[in-house]
């Protein structure tokens, strides 16, 4: 007889099973994500494409925590809330990565939406170096990250302090 694992004070679950496509969609309101992104990205055509980069392509639990972190960070970021808004900083264009075998027949291009810079100039200590390091971090990887990152960082941005005089 073999003892029993330990299992420092714990039971084991057996996996989850992953939700359908259905039920996540469910709970997917893109009207409400087009509504927050209205001041981000003012052209209807371009915050479709936003839109569909961020909850409508990609793998489906991407797809829901993006729609959840967006909207909740919105609901944080919301006017009357316990500080005012801050002002939008300037920003830098998001290019669009393209894979290895793409970029030699295909120009990048950049999305339609900007990465506002001032919290991240305020995180980086005003140092260049370290902000266009934080940029690349922020803007690197699949449309879906990329964005969902930007679409975060300018709604966080909403809820700090403004250090500019």
């Amino acid at each position: 007889m073999h003892p029993k694992p330990f299992h420092h004070g714990h039971q084991h679950k057996p996996p989850h099973a992953p939700f359908s496509a259905s039920n996540v969609l469910n709970f997917v309101d893109e009207s409400r994500l087009d509504i927050l992104l209205a001041p981000l990205v003012p052209d209807a055509a371009d915050r479709a494409f936003v839109l569909r980069c961020v909850v409508g392509e990609g793998p489906l639990h991407h797809r829901g925590a993006n729609y959840i972190l967006l909207t909740l960070l919105a609901q944080a970021a919301a006017p009357g809330r316990s500080a005012p808004a801050r002002p939008p900083t300037a920003g830098v264009a998001v290019p669009m990565r393209l894979p290895p075998y793409l970029i030699e027949s295909v120009d990048e291009g950049t999305y339609p939406l900007l990465l506002p810079t001032g919290a991240l100039l305020d995180l980086a200590g005003g140092d260049q170096n370290r902000l266009v390091a934080m940029i690349d971090c922020l803007t690197d990887g699949p449309s879906q990250h990329a964005l969902a990152n930007v679409i975060m960082v300018a709604l966080i941005e909403r809820l700090l302090p403004s250090t500019q005089p």
